[in-house]
């Protein structure tokens, strides 16, 4: 029999107007009984928005922590692949009936050793060409736990979330200390591939001793170029249900992030081109030493969802930095439309001087200005 987790809840009571009180926590005795696990927990009162899991506490850092840095080149595609995973999980497993844990079943060994299986043996020295008919598609297995009430104060495995990594471009080389050479891998061949590999974590995922029976959701994920500014994006998702080891139909996912300046950008959205063209211009009238505005825009299904500017700037004291504030704030809202979020970060130095926010359907920005 498979041994199932269950984890004790002690549930904090929220009081309005005041901080909640963890001297009123419900202290649970943890018990091993018929071969169940038992331990006591906290879920917060409070979240930070309404779209977003609550997280049980204490929290518990991924089986596989840290593994993705090696495994992933960009670090862009790390964040994206991460936050990423979570939003498209809210499909399967609604935030106000699951809660947020990082993955307790995929340890590090066993990512690492799947990582190696799943991708195709070549041997170092053999010719460029085997590399390149045999590119290693796979990069990365990401797990998200999501937890479920099952009784009053109580919570077990609900559902779990798998992110697969994949390449958009192989770096290889074909022997120790030789040159690097590069292979594209188009995203039909990457998709081909990925399904195919997504299979077969599900059956391992299903074969593992204390996994219980519950839906899984996965989503591959197709990474940039090592060098890129901009992330890569998810491209697929299906949804397998409890006590199945079969994948059935996936759901293509029109994602793309997008760099201002950038031909793709002119090309591809003339119009958000555009108005960011015009908001440097207008920017770079006002400081002398101003050296440019680097934008990064997030679609789905051709719509922008949230556009992030970054300024890099030199200031001489605070009095500009509000100055210069002040004039972006004013220049923003004569160019950005509201229907997506906004976010402008003012920097110096690789400091941040100033945050300029705005959430969709907002007529207003925020503003904070950093001590």
């Amino acid at each position: 029999m498979k041994r199932k987790a269950v984890i004790w809840l002690c549930v904090l009571l929220a009081v309005s107007g005041c901080a909640p009180s963890f001297n009123n926590d419900e202290e649970i005795i943890e018990e091993n009984q018929d071969d169940t696990s038992q331990e006591t927990a906290i879920i917060p009162s409070y979240n930070v928005t309404e779209e977003e899991y609550k997280v049980i506490l204490p929290y518990k850092v991924s089986k596989a922590r840290g593994v993705i840095v090696d495994q992933i080149a960009n670090r862009l595609d790390i964040g994206e692949f991460e936050e990423g995973l979570r939003r498209h999980s809210k499909q399967a497993f609604d935030p106000d009936k699951y809660y947020f844990q990082e993955g307790q079943k995929i340890d590090e060994e066993t990512v690492l050793t799947w990582i190696d299986d799943l991708n195709p043996k070549v041997e170092k020295g053999s010719k460029e060409e085997v590399f390149r008919d045999n590119p290693r598609y796979l990069s990365h297995i990401l797990e998200q736990d999501y937890l479920q009430k099952t009784g009053e104060n109580t919570v077990e495995l609900g559902g779990m979330s798998i992110g697969i990594a994949l390449k958009s471009n192989y770096r290889f080389q074909t022997e120790e200390g030789g040159p690097y050479y590069y292979e594209d891998i188009s995203q039909k061949e990457m998709l081909r591939e990925g399904k195919k590999i997504a299979q077969q974590i599900l059956e391992r995922v299903r074969g593992m001793e204390d996994m219980p029976d519950v839906p899984i959701m996965i989503a591959l994920y197709r990474e940039e170029e090592r060098s890129a500014l901009v992330p890569g994006e998810f491209v697929a998702t299906t949804s397998v249900s409890a006590n199945s080891s079969s994948i059935g139909e996936w759901e293509s996912i029109d994602e793309e992030n997008v760099l201002f300046p950038s031909g793709e950008a002119k090309e591809n959205y003339s119009e958000e081109s555009d108005r960011m063209k015009t908001f440097e211009q207008d920017v770079g009238e006002y400081f002398p030493n101003y050296t440019g505005v680097i934008g990064k825009g997030f679609y789905i299904d051709d719509e922008l969802k949230k556009l992030r500017i970054e300024i890099p700037i030199e200031f001489q004291g605070k009095a500009e930095v509000v100055g210069f504030t002040q004039y972006v704030y004013g220049v923003a809202m004569e160019t950005f439309e509201n229907y997506y979020d906004l976010e402008i970060n003012i920097k110096s130095n690789q400091r941040q001087e100033s945050l300029i926010t705005r959430d969709a359907g907002e007529d207003e920005p925020k503003v904070h200005i950093y001590q």
